[in-house]
């Protein structure tokens, strides 16, 4: 028992893992920037011939990833979202969320009042940070109360864009990168007002538990490039 406590307590003592090529770029996000980052993503192998590998979940999950992985390189999210977690030693700028309001557009104009609208979806609040904006919003309007029942709690983003393309809900709140991928013959977006919620400020992580390499530190340098911030302000970031 004492060799194991003390092969235990000098696993414990190991430096950070230094990351290195042949770790590869695995880079962990919300799944929410699914689109832009795939887009960019594609974009840095063109420019530097460095492939990444792609991890997308709520922000629990994707904390959890990071938590249990080494592998994990960078991670994208809200800013306040990956400080509460202690798991990164330094952060950078990538873009701000904004939170849409989307309606069926047979209901378009309507309050969401209006009983016409039995099912409103989010994120969930708990996991995804548009889902904690949502509730921010409605409760700024002084709706959170008078939609309580009616309000459908998915998962992630995508997840709720998938309802409403479906038509399964009236209504749901995403983030303006998914909703530009909406038909809009079908679905109507509206921006909700910036100060009815949060700022969403969205940076990369780089996590305590490593080193970055020289992959990661390329990848770093290439988001303040002209061409990609161009490329995610496309995006709505």
């Amino acid at each position: 028992m004492p060799l194991l406590i003390a092969l235990l307590m000098l696993c414990c003592a190991l430096p950070a893992h230094a990351a290195t090529d042949d770790d590869g770029l695995l880079i962990a996000a919300g799944a929410g920037y699914k689109r832009p980052l795939l887009a960019l993503y594609q974009a840095f192998e063109r420019d530097s011939g460095i492939g990444v590998e792609a991890a997308f979940g709520n922000m629990r999950q994707v904390l959890a990833q990071t938590r249990a992985s080494a592998r994990v390189a960078l991670v994208v999210g809200e800013r306040r979202f990956l400080a509460e977690s202690g798991l990164f030693a330094r952060t950078q700028p990538f873009g701000r969320g904004r939170l849409v309001l989307v309606r069926t557009a047979a209901l378009a104009g309507r309050p969401l009042t209006d009983p016409a609208f039995r099912r409103i979806a989010l994120p969930d609040p708990a996991r995804a940070i548009y889902g904690r904006a949502a509730l921010q919003s409605l409760e700024h309007d002084g709706l959170r109360k008078p939609l309580a029942e009616r309000l459908t709690v998915l998962a992630t983003v995508p997840q709720v864009a998938a309802h409403l393309r479906a038509g399964s809900v009236e209504a749901g709140f995403i983030n303006a990168t998914e909703a530009r991928a909406l038909d809009p013959e079908r679905l109507v977006v509206e921006t909700i007002d910036p100060s009815h919620y949060a700022p969403l400020e969205i940076v990369i992580g780089v996590p305590t538990h490593r080193a970055p390499g020289a992959a990661a530190e390329r990848f770093l340098d290439f988001v303040a490039t002209p061409a990609a911030r161009d490329l995610l302000a496309g995006y709505g970031l």
